[in-house]
């Protein structure tokens, strides 16, 4: 499948504003991001289907409110993969800290390869799945198996 200039800089869009929502400077709500069925995975973490992706935001802005935590995510090295499917592929590096702004600068806390699977919708390019993998995780990376238990409906 070859990809238009138009498709590319929609699908872009779809992946940066998904890192500005998991950062809270967009108020998009993240489930609104997938289709119905979409998944979210990183690592053992899997959140599918809306409710599911719903509750795992919900619970990641109140533990980021909670703990005072500030993150910025950075997506680098956005390239489509061939295939069938509209795919991406990137390097995200994750800045991140803890207290009042602005936050001291530190080294990066995790960096990951996360694929994005995007379907067109009625409403615009969607993600069918988001996939990550850990390539480097500092002591600030979040625990995961807490993030399994928020999407599951899990409160503690």
């Amino acid at each position: 499948m070859s990809l238009s200039a138009q498709t590319y800089l929609e699908v872009q869009d779809l992946a940066l504003r998904f890192w500005a929502v998991v950062d809270e400077v967009d108020d998009t709500p993240g489930a609104s991001l997938f289709t119905a069925d979409g998944t979210l995975g990183i690592e053992s973490f899997r959140a599918t289907g809306t409710e599911e992706l719903t509750r795992y935001f919900t619970a990641r802005r109140a533990l980021s409110v909670e703990r005072q935590r500030g993150t910025r995510h950075l997506c680098s090295n956005l390239r489509f993969l061939p295939g069938e499917a509209v795919r991406m592929a990137a390097t995200v590096t994750v800045f991140s800290g803890t207290g009042a702004r602005p936050l001291p600068l530190e080294a990066p806390s995790s960096l990951a390869d996360f694929t994005f699977e995007c379907v067109e919708t009625s409403d615009g390019w969607r993600f069918r799945a988001v996939y990550g993998a850990l390539v480097f995780a500092g002591s600030d990376t979040p625990d995961l198996k807490k993030a399994a238990a928020a999407a599951k409906g899990d409160p503690s």
